[in-house]
């Protein structure tokens, strides 16, 4: 009878000591940390550090004095920034007649009375109650939201200059990176073809995105100075023009400029870089697409955007950012000592340019140092919506 061989059973593994692992494979990777010390330690110092600063003085009451040490005050300087409520001011009503009041110039009248005014030729408007008598103490009159012959909705701020800072930024920012992401797109797709002429355009396009900053603003401010010397009101004087318009003095204006400035320095550089989506596109695609059939028009929305939305994602995310942050342009053209940094009815005030006035012209570095991290988060949730919305649309 033959007998079955003995089946050998493999020893077990061997028990392997990771004590050490860690610093064993980083003492391997020494010359590749090494380098990246060149790049880490600048970052914790002059990035890390002072981030974790400012947010310690955001919780107290410091103006910078070496004598006077920073008070501890909590979350009271981000209630005071973010506090915000909704009253109802009622029409203004006349004790003894039961009327409705209007403001007729520097004088208030019944609506009897101010009808024979209005008559006359005189302008009146509504009159409504003190808004400090309805807000709860503290709080001031920061915006109207409607109006009726009754009643109107008006927002409450304890610092109502802070979200005035917050709604100026917001609408520079809306407008600015829309339409240099538009106005980039737009270039890119014209200027793609390889021509002398089109190299000679995309580099007077691109030239604004790599000058500094300084220049190009006291430059714009010379272009539209309210005085005749200025070179818009020198050619509207030239060519019959009677005045000159104040545009750097106007609130109606200042927007409108910085917007305009904001497009001007940089369409170029999103023309750049939507000129290399577009090269990074296979011409495969546009071939079957043409075989098949497909428009121009089709191409554009079904190959060329859904393809470029890396690029239109990298540069929402970055034009946020940077239009978020933006200082120079403020503080050459309207940061006068009489109006403060945000020009004429804070018109031209920024979120920066608010943290510049608390921090260093009023030396509220503990207040400053709260818009710092308000604007960081702002910053960092708008980043996150966009990286979110862009992963959402590569799986579509």
């Amino acid at each position: 009878m033959a007998i079955a061989p003995a089946v050998r059973t493999p020893a077990p593994p061997a028990i392997q000591d990771h004590r050490g692992g860690i610093f064993r494979q980083m003492w391997r990777s020494r010359t590749s940390y090494t380098l990246l010390l060149v790049f880490f330690v600048p970052f914790v110092i002059f990035q890390m550090i002072p981030i974790v600063i400012s947010a310690g003085l955001s919780m107290t009451n410091y103006n910078g004095s070496p004598t006077q040490a920073p008070e501890w005050v909590g979350t009271s300087n981000f209630t005071q920034l973010l506090s915000l409520e909704f009253r109802m001011i009622p029409r203004q009503v006349d004790e003894a007649s039961v009327e409705i009041m209007f403001q007729c110039g520097r004088r208030k009248y019944t609506a009897t009375v101010a009808q024979a005014q209005i008559a006359e030729g005189e302008t009146c408007a509504p009159s409504y109650e003190n808004p400090k008598n309805v807000l709860t103490d503290g709080y001031s009159e920061w915006k109207v939201l409607y109006t009726d012959d009754y009643n109107k909705l008006i927002i409450g701020a304890i610092d109502p200059r802070f979200w005035t800072a917050i709604y100026n930024t917001s609408i520079f920012v809306m407008f600015s990176v829309v339409a240099r992401l538009v106005g980039g797109l737009f270039l890119a797709l014209v200027l793609q073809g390889q021509s002398a002429t089109n190299m000679i355009l995309r580099t007077l396009f691109f030239l604004p995105s790599v000058t500094a900053g300084v220049a190009v603003t006291v430059v714009w401010g010379w272009i539209f100075r309210g005085q005749s010397y200025g070179l818009v009101n020198s050619m509207r004087l030239q060519m019959g023009a009677t005045e000159v318009i104040p545009f750097l003095n106007d609130a109606n204006w200042t927007m409108p400029i910085l917007v305009f400035m904001a497009i001007w320095g940089g369409i170029g550089y999103n023309m750049i870089l939507y000129l290399a989506g577009l090269q990074s596109i296979p011409a495969e695609l546009y071939e079957a697409a043409t075989v098949d059939g497909a428009s121009t028009r089709d191409k554009f929305w079904h190959i060329t955007l859904p393809l470029l939305r890396p690029t239109t994602v990298f540069l929402t995310i970055t034009g946020i950012i940077g239009s978020f942050q933006v200082f120079d342009a403020v503080y050459i053209l309207f940061a006068q000592a009489a109006q403060g940094m945000g020009g004429v009815l804070d018109s031209a005030l920024t979120i920066v340019g608010y943290l510049y006035e608390r921090g260093f012209r009023l030396f509220q570095l503990g207040y400053a140092s709260s818009i710092a991290l308000v604007l960081f988060g702002i910053i960092m949730v708008l980043t996150l919506i966009n990286l979110r919305v862009g992963r959402s649309n590569e799986a579509y």
